[in-house]
């Protein structure tokens, strides 16, 4: 499957690019870059309120972005209802966000839990939905957020939606969804826009905004040593933006984390257990070095980005493919980053095992309430 981003609009902090496919596209898919979506997808250290504060501010950055802003702003707010996934879904203050970006005041909120586990045969299955309090104005606008490993949490929380505006003769006119997430959120959508233009003659359209790229998820096929199948969004192999990109050459351990965001519920409203999360994986990491794994094989597992090792014209072409109006500037900077990193002293010690060794040392100390 070739996809691309193409770049719509770009100011000092936010870039907004479009996600195209090579094949038909029923959903608009858009990728947003934003100095806040960058620091919570890169740095475990940030948590709790911080976590929660930096995600609405990347959120109120792309809603006030948003390259087709007519089909936000010309909302009547009481047409609006945010629906809220407990618990993660709580983090992207979407509610908040429409407010700071177009001064709503009056639009709705509806929550839902849908708490997903595996079972005995490894599949994911919604092991909690009970509480529900979902208001959906006549001809509603439907705007969500929500971390999107496998599915399931959307898929069950759309049944629940369709199923109520249809029995209250509600139709829904749009759905604009905010996620950090990978392929499986794009199944889902195709498939309620499929069924909300059957049901609602009314309906316009279903936009899809990923922060900072669309990641892989893990599953059996993923060639790395520690991973959580079904779990873990990874930086390869994926699209992401050109920030995001450079950003992974300002710390090591970036492009090395296990996930790039763990787990949202917990991160924001359990701070113990999030940090034991991440903490596990290190020590995972921490015996893979000590068994014999070098720092090159580490970052070959889990970002490679075999395409800046070419001459710098080749990378340029290569580049250009997948960032559709990106400038030669950026380009160049990326490059010169990537040789910035991989120094021929750093190449020596990336071939041993203990400069890996190193890292997870630094990490675990760092990784302390």
């Amino acid at each position: 499957m070739n996809e691309s981003l193409k770049l719509l609009n770009k100011n000092q902090q936010t870039s907004y690019y479009r996600l195209s496919h090579d094949y038909p596209e029923d959903i608009r898919s858009y990728v947003v870059s934003t100095p806040y979506s960058r620091s919570i997808l890169n740095q475990t250290g940030i948590y709790g309120c911080e976590f929660t504060n930096a995600l609405r501010k990347a959120i109120t950055m792309a809603i006030k972005y948003f390259p087709e802003q007519e089909s936000i702003r010309d909302l009547d707010p009481l047409s609006i209802s945010v629906i809220h996934f407990l618990r993660s879904g709580l983090n992207f203050g979407i509610k908040e966000a429409l407010n700071e970006a177009f001064g709503f005041n009056t639009h709705l909120s509806s929550f839902l839990t849908s708490q997903r586990q595996r079972n005995q045969y490894g599949r994911w299955y919604i092991r909690d939905d009970q509480y529900r309090k979902l208001e959906l104005p006549n001809e509603s606008s439907l705007f969500i957020g929500e971390i999107v490993a496998t599915g399931v949490t959307v898929q069950n929380g759309f049944d629940i939606i369709f199923r109520r505006a249809k029995n209250l003769g509600h139709p829904i006119k749009n759905v604009l969804f905010f996620t950090i997430g990978c392929h499986k959120i794009e199944k889902t959508l195709r498939k309620y826009d499929q069924l909300f233009r059957a049901a609602f003659p009314e309906y316009n359209n279903t936009y899809l905004i990923y922060l900072e790229g669309k990641f892989h998820l893990a599953d059996s096929k993923t060639k790395v040593a520690v991973k959580l199948q079904g779990t873990d969004l990874l930086r390869h192999p994926a699209i992401l933006t050109p920030e995001f990109e450079l950003s992974q050459f300002k710390n090591l351990a970036y492009p090395l984390e296990r996930c790039v965001i763990y787990d949202g519920g917990a991160r924001a409203f359990n701070v113990p257990e999030y940090m034991e999360d991440v903490r596990s994986y290190w020590e995972k990491m921490l015996i893979q070095a000590e068994q014999g794994m070098s720092m090159r094989q580490a970052l070959d597992e889990r970002w490679p980005a075999q395409e800046y090792n070419l001459p710098f014209k080749e990378f340029v072409s290569a580049k250009k493919k997948i960032w559709k109006g990106v400038k030669s500037e950026v380009l160049r900077q990326l490059y010169l980053a990537h040789r910035k990193r991989w120094t021929a002293d750093f190449k020596k010690r990336a071939a041993t095992p203990q400069a890996l060794v190193n890292l997870c040392f630094r990490r675990l100390r760092a990784l302390h309430l």
